[in-house]
């Protein structure tokens, strides 16, 4: 039974309701977060919303409203429509997003279980705190890119490459962080798991993206470059994320930064070469690791990150601990990290050293890694055992 046929065959009556009731439940914990007004929707979210329904939704494209790619705004465009509260509508598209992302949580642990572990999988990520908390309350759409990754590398186990670079091509258009899988990316293209010729799909959705945008009178020049600009914007080294960047100082000049990222970038490469020499097959366990493995780890060693930065690390890792129930303590150490920096930035807690969580990343990071490299010598020692068997 292929893949697909796969998924198809567990869909139940049972199943359908329990994702109902999941998904209820998800809403029904999210709703008292839904008048929360956060500093980013005072500060951005309700200014762009404003800027819209004035000019008319749609029709408002064609102004220079923020530090987003258009995709974002599209969305919102069509939400002004509506007569509801933006900060509502706002909330309700990322828990929008929370479920197609789960959707596909479901789908990748559907690939190891034939029982009811999928289902599972999807009510756990919609009630992740930290992911309750990023739609609900905080009101951004980290769930919109995170679930476009998701298909990405559920794409890749079902040996659809080109679907997988539009997979992340669409996550890159809405979120620069999509960049923390582009180690894993690189790996499945030197492993020939993706054509190089695939690549030529990013560029095209990017310019797909800004083209309705363009159209409207914004600048195509800027439109190209919105990226760039963002990277330019923050000169704190540290914002919070507990990643190897807590331990450097306040003050650290801009030069230094920049060095350090320029360190960063290598160390990933080294990362990708590295495994790149170890001989293993690309099952969807050793998929499933690596692609944690790139989320982890990009974000710890880059500086400039915001403390939102490890949510798709949070989800990896609960897919993960259902190919690997032995490492339960992953997700609990990734989702409480996010969680509590999350807390501190909405309503100020305060009551864990930055530093810890930081220390508590770096083990989740060193075990995964570890844990990775064994599975690839487990299963060369495996496939060196099959050729023999069978010579």
């Amino acid at each position: 039974m292929s893949k697909r046929k796969a998924f198809v065959h567990f869909v139940t009556a049972e199943n359908v309701l329990f994702l109902a009731a999941a998904t209820m439940l998800a809403f029904a914990a999210r709703v008292r977060f839904f008048p929360f007004e956060s500093g980013d929707y005072h500060q951005f979210l309700q200014g762009w919303f404003s800027v819209l329904k004035e000019g008319g939704g749609l029709a408002a494209l064609g102004q220079n409203i923020g530090d987003y790619m258009p995709p974002y705004f599209y969305l919102l465009a069509l939400l002004t429509y509506l007569p509801v509260r933006d900060l509502y509508l706002i909330k309700l598209l990322s828990f929008v997003s929370d479920i197609v992302m789960a959707c596909f949580a479901m789908r990748l642990v559907r690939l190891k279980y034939k029982e009811f572990w999928g289902e599972i999988t999807y009510a756990v990520v919609l009630l992740l705190p930290s992911v309750v908390l990023n739609s609900a309350a905080w009101g951004q759409c980290d769930s919109i890119y995170t679930a476009a990754l998701l298909a990405c590398v559920y794409y890749l186990t079902a040996n659809r490459p080109n679907a997988a670079v539009t997979a992340f091509s669409i996550a890159f258009v809405f979120k620069l962080q999509a960049v923390f899988l582009a180690p894993f990316l690189l790996l499945m293209l030197l492993r020939h798991k993706i054509r190089w010729r695939s690549l030529l799909i990013v560029p095209a959705v990017y310019i797909l993206a800004i083209l309705p945008a363009a159209a409207m009178g914004r600048n195509f020049g800027d439109l190209l470059t919105v990226y760039f600009r963002q990277a330019r914007q923050y000169s704190d080294i540290s914002m919070y994320l507990p990643n190897l960047s807590v331990w450097y100082p306040k003050d650290t000049p801009v030069a230094a930064g920049t060095a350090i990222a320029v360190l960063a970038v290598l160390a990933s490469l080294a990362v990708v070469l590295l495994f790149h020499r170890l001989e293993f097959d690309l099952t969807d366990e050793m998929i499933v690791s690596l692609a944690l493995l790139s989320v982890l780890f990009v974000p710890y060693v880059l500086p400039y990150m915001h403390e939102r930065y490890f949510y798709p690390a949070d989800i990896l890792a609960v897919i993960y601990a259902f190919y690997f129930p032995e490492k339960f303590y992953i997700p609990i150490l990734t989702v409480l990290s996010s969680t509590y920096v999350v807390c501190h930035n909405l309503f100020h807690a305060h009551f864990i050293n930055i530093k810890v969580l930081s220390v508590l990343m770096l083990c989740c990071l060193l075990w995964v890694s570890v844990s990775t490299v064994y599975l690839a010598r487990d299963e060369k020692i495996e496939k060196v055992v099959r050729r023999r068997w069978l010579s």
